[in-house]
C-alpha cells in the first residue's frame, strides 16, 4: 500500500504561537503536497479564522500563550459544532505531563502529536486518520447531523460487513443506545464484542451501562477490572465515583472522584463533581478548591460564564459557615471579598444582565446577616433586591441563591421561601445549588417553625381582641426574625390597640413600638406593607402627640 496522501486539495490551518515552527510545519506539508496552508498565532484567531473559512485539517498546538490552549479550542469547536464530519483535528504539544495529555485525548482529536516529529510521522497520522474519516464517512454525517437512527443503522451495517473500525462503531453503537435510552440493547452490543476479546473499553463501557441500570455493584466491579490493567483510565475512575455515591458510599466515591481530577484536571464537568462529593463529604474546603478550578478552567473556554464566579464566592462563604473558629471565620470572609475585588477588574467574568455591584451586594448582604449585622445585611439587600422585594421581580439567576440566604439569616423567611420556590420552579438552579439552599432551609426548619407558630398565633389572639397575647406572640416571634418586617408590623398593630384605650403611657409598648419602626426604617417594602406602616406611623405619632 502506498504511503503517499493526497492534501493538494485540502484547506490547513496551523494555529500554533511560535514563528519557527509555524514556518517549520508548513515546509513539512508543502513537501507532502499541500497547497493552502493558513498559519495563526492564536486559540481565537483560529476559531475565527475556521468559523470564517472551514478547513479540512486543522494543526493545533496545546500551548498557545495567554489565551485560549489547544484543548480548549477543540472543546469550543466541538460545542459550537463548527467541525465538518470529514476534517481532521490534530492537537501537537512538546509537552508529554499526564495530566495535560489526558486531559487533550478525552476530547478525542483524531490524532496527537509530540514534538518533534519527522515528516513520516506526520505524513502516516494524515493518512490513517483519512483513511478512517472516508470508510466512516456516513457514519461521521448522520453523528454530526444528529440524526442518532440513521446514525445506527450505519454502525451495524459496517459492523456486519467486518469492516476494519467495527469496534470503534461498536464503541460508538453502545453511546448511541446510552445516549437514547436503550440500555438492553447497548448491553447486547457490548456482550457480543467482550465474548470476542475484553477489551477495557468495552469493559468500561458495560460499567456504563450497569451504572445506568442501577446496579451499582456490578459497575464498581467492572470499574475496579478496567483500573487493574489501564491504570490512567481517567473515565473508570469517573464511573467508578458515581456508582459508589448511588451505592451510598460517599467516603469512597470522594476517593475515586479525587483520582480523576488528579489524572485529568481540567475538565469543568469533573471539576463540578468534585465539589458535589467533597460537600457531600462536608469537605467544604476541597469542595472551594474545586469550584476555584472550574472558575480557573472557565475564563477562557467556551463555559465562560458568571455563574462559575457566583459558585466559586459562594462556595468560600459554605465554608465560612462550617466553621466553629471565628479566625477561620474571618480568614474565608477575607478570602471572599479578596475574590470579589479581583473580579472588578476581570469584565470577562462578568455577562449578560449580572454586574458587579449585584455581586458584591448579595455576597455582603450574606456575610453581614451570617455575623449577625442583620441592618447591615438590610442595606445591601435593599439594593440587589429592591425590585424583587417591592413588585416580586426577578432576580439575577446567579445571585438569587445568596439573596435567599441572606433573607432566611435575617428571618424574613416568607420571601426567601417565595424566592427559593421560584428558582426551583424555573429550573434556575443546578444541583449545587439545590444542595446548598435545601441544607439551609434544613438547618433554619426549627427556627422558622417556631416563628411560624408564634406569628400565626398571635395574629389568632388579634382577631380575638385578646392583644396583650397576641403582643407577647409577636414578640417571641421577633426574637427568632429580627429584621421580619411582617411581624414588626403585627406588633405595632396590636401594641397600638393597647396605647389607644390605656390611660398609662405603657412605656414598654411604646419602647417595642420604636424598636419595630427602626426595624422598618429604611427597608424596601411591598405597597401593602409600605401602606400598612404609613398608617401605623402615623397612629403611633398621634398618640404620641397626645401623651
Amino acid at each position: 500500500m502506498s504511503d503517499s496522501i493526497q492534501i493538494a486539495d485540502k484547506k490547513i490551518l496551523i494555529i500554533d504561537d511560535q514563528k519557527p515552527f509555524q514556518v517549520m510545519l508548513k515546509g513539512l506539508l508543502s513537501q507532502l503536497g499541500a497547497r493552502d496552508v493558513t498559519a495563526v498565532g492564536s486559540g481565537e484567531a483560529g476559531i475565527a479564522a475556521h468559523n470564517r473559512d472551514a478547513y479540512d485539517i486543522l494543526l493545533v498546538d496545546y500551548n498557545l500563550g495567554r489565551g485560549k490552549n489547544g484543548r480548549q479550542v477543540l472543546e469550543e469547536m466541538k460545542v459550537r459544532e463548527l467541525l465538518r464530519p470529514n476534517g481532521l483535528f490534530f492537537i501537537i504539544t512538546g509537552e508529554s505531563t499526564r495530566p495535560m495529555v489526558l486531559s487533550a485525548i478525552e476530547l478525542q482529536p483524531d490524532d496527537y502529536l509530540m514534538k518533534p516529529f519527522s515528516i513520516g510521522v506526520l505524513r502516516s497520522r494524515l493518512k490513517r486518520s483519512f483513511q478512517k474519516r472516508h470508510s466512516l464517512h456516513r457514519v461521521y454525517q448522520t453523528l454530526f447531523e444528529k440524526d442518532y437512527d440513521a446514525c445506527i443503522d450505519e454502525c451495524i451495517e459496517h459492523v456486519d460487513e467486518n469492516g476494519r473500525y467495527r469496534n470503534y462503531c461498536r464503541q460508538l453503537l453502545c453511546e448511541l443506545y446510552l445516549k437514547k435510552g436503550q440500555l438492553n440493547q447497548a448491553e447486547e452490543t457490548i456482550n457480543e464484542l467482550l465474548r470476542e476479546q475484553r477489551f477495557s473499553w468495552g469493559v468500561l463501557a458495560l460499567a456504563k451501562i450497569k451504572y445506568a441500570q442501577s446496579d451499582f455493584n456490578t459497575s464498581v466491579e467492572l470499574c475496579h477490572e478496567v483500573i487493574r490493567s489501564t491504570p490512567n483510565a481517567v473515565e473508570a475512575y469517573d464511573v467508578l465515583a458515581r456508582s459508589l455515591q448511588g451505592d451510598e458510599q460517599p467516603v469512597k466515591a470522594l476517593e475515586a472522584g479525587r483520582k480523576a481530577v488528579t489524572l485529568a484536571p481540567f475538565s469543568i464537568t469533573r471539576q463540578l463533581y468534585m465539589s458535589e462529593l467533597a460537600r457531600d463529604g462536608e469537605q467544604f474546603e476541597l469542595a472551594k478548591q474545586a469550584m476555584q478550578n472550574v472558575l480557573d478552567i472557565s475564563r477562557k473556554s467556551v463555559y465562560r460564564n458568571p455563574r462559575h464566579l457566583c459558585n466559586y464566592i459562594r462556595s468560600i462563604l459554605d465554608a465560612a459557615e462550617q466553621c466553629e473558629s471565628k479566625l477561620e471565620i474571618n480568614k474565608y470572609h477575607q478570602e471572599a471579598s479578596l475574590a470579589l475585588q479581583r473580579a472588578r477588574s476581570d469584565e470577562s467574568l462578568f455577562g449578560g444582565k449580572l454586574d458587579y455591584p449585584q455581586l458584591e451586594n448579595a455576597v455582603m448582604a450574606r456575610i453581614e446577616a451570617f455575623n449577625g449585622r442583620y441592618r447591615q445585611a438590610q442595606v445591601h439587600l435593599n439594593i440587589v433586591a429592591k425590585e424583587f422585594i417591592e413588585n416580586n421581580a426577578e432576580i439575577n439567576k446567579d445571585i438569587a441563591p445568596d439573596v435567599a440566604i441572606a433573607f432566611l439569616d435575617i428571618g424574613e423567611f416568607e420571601r426567601a421561601n417565595t424566592l427559593i420556590r421560584k428558582q426551583k420552579s424555573d429550573k434556575q438552579l443546578d444541583r449545587y445549588n439545590i444542595q446548598m439552599l435545601d441544607r439551609r432551609i434544613k438547618g433554619k426548619e426549627s427556627q422558622q417553625q417556631a416563628y411560624s407558630e408564634h406569628n400565626k398565633k398571635g395574629i389568632s389572639l388579634y382577631t380575638e381582641g385578646d392583644f396583650g397575647a397576641a403582643i407577647s406572640e409577636f414578640e417571641k416571634a421577633l426574637e427568632l426574625a429580627p429584621m421580619n418586617s411582617g411581624v414588626a408590623l403585627n406588633y405595632i398593630q396590636a401594641a397600638l390597640k393597647i396605647l389607644g384605650t390605656s390611660d398609662e403611657p405603657l412605656k414598654y409598648l411604646v419602647e417595642g413600638c420604636k424598636g419595630c419602626l427602626r426595624v422598618l426604617d429604611g427597608l424596601t417594602l411591598p405597597a401593602k406593607h409600605k401602606e400598612r406602616l404609613t398608617t401605623l406611623k402615623s397612629e403611633f405619632e398621634s398618640l404620641q402627640a397626645q401623651t
